[in-house]
């Protein structure tokens, strides 16, 4: 079976090249051994949390370093919560109650750390994989920051938002999940492996989109002003999109631009909603919607070059439908 009957029977991997001397080599071996030995190098394949992934102990350091990456991160946001925790002086908006520019300060650190750390470690994992003959495709862009970055972000954001006890548990949490569920389902992403990839896919789906919920919700929550807020929007939205075409193969121009579009519509959507007498994190789920049915839209556009009316029901449909809901019981 060529490269190509994987990527047509597989629509959750990311698009590669042709492979190297090295995978064709392997191929070939794999094809003049007798069926016990294919059974043998079958067996091989490893488990990680359940899933079946081939050359796992080539990618057991890259693993390593993503939990750590979580950890030092999830450290950062108990220290902000154990900072900012206190009733506050109940000004507006709640995220500048209680924190000063220590805190800001600290934050800033942290996300550098939870950008930083994750570029590494995802320059680790393509360094074990090429030495498998694993190669990433040539039109990737180094947007493993791009979850750990958002996630950190809104993780600091709910703290700074509500300053409680309960953010001491919660904030890191937030933290560590993501930064882990978004390196593990992008690393998984590469497998040839179809039920790897299909829950790798999964798995990054959900993660982005609780990420996308959180941080809009953490925006809104504020009632910031709209040259603040949809900003602030704009841009976390744009680079969950970046890194949710990812799974499209496209080039990275062109992810760029699909980036900047989906991020304009949703900060515009951000200034209309600011005019909405609504509070909570009933802003956040309207946000969710919108970038449910944008990120979709785009996704499905770089995958096939076309959007076909199906997939106008599933991500308009179902993304329209969800903003009748919240507006009606909102």
């Amino acid at each position: 079976m060529t490269q190509d009957d994987l990527s047509k029977r597989n629509p959750f991997r990311r698009s590669e090249p042709a492979a190297g001397p090295l995978a064709t080599g392997s191929r070939q071996l794999r094809a003049q051994s007798p069926p016990e030995q294919a059974e043998v190098v079958q067996d091989d394949n490893h488990k990680v949390f359940g899933l079946g992934i081939s050359t796992a102990e080539t990618r057991q350091p890259a693993y390593g370093q993503g939990v750590v990456v979580s950890l030092l991160v999830a450290a950062g946001l108990l220290l902000l919560a154990i900072i900012s925790i206190g009733d506050g002086a109940r000004s507006d908006p709640p995220v500048l109650e209680q924190t000063d520019f220590l805190f800001w300060l600290i934050s800033g650190a942290v996300l550098l750390i939870a950008a930083g750390g994750a570029q590494f470690a995802e320059r680790t994992a393509s360094q074990a994989a090429a030495g498998v003959g694993q190669t990433r495709p040539k039109m990737a862009m180094a947007t493993a920051w791009a979850v750990p970055l958002a996630v950190t972000f809104a993780a600091i954001m709910l703290v700074a938002t509500y300053h409680n006890r309960p953010m001491l548990i919660v904030g890191p949490l937030i933290a560590f999940l993501g930064i882990a569920g978004a390196l593990l389902s992008r690393d998984l992403l590469d497998e040839a492996d179809e039920q790897s990839s299909r829950v790798a896919s999964t798995i990054h789906t959900l993660v982005v989109h609780a990420v996308a919920f959180l941080g809009f919700s953490a925006i809104y929550l504020n009632k910031l002003d709209s040259w603040i807020s949809a900003p602030l929007v704009g841009l976390l939205g744009g680079i969950l999109i970046l890194e949710t075409l990812e799974r499209g193969g496209a080039h990275p121009p062109q992810r760029v631009f699909y980036a900047l579009l989906g991020g304009w519509v949703l900060a515009s959507v951000m200034i209309a909603l600011n005019w909405w007498p609504t509070y909570g994190w009933t802003g956040g789920a309207v946000l969710l919607a919108v970038f449910y049915a944008i990120a979709g839209l785009l996704l499905v556009q770089t995958q096939r070059a076309r959007v076909d009316r199906r997939d106008l029901i599933e991500f308009g449909g179902v993304g329209g439908l969800a903003l009748l809901i919240l507006a009606v019981f909102s």
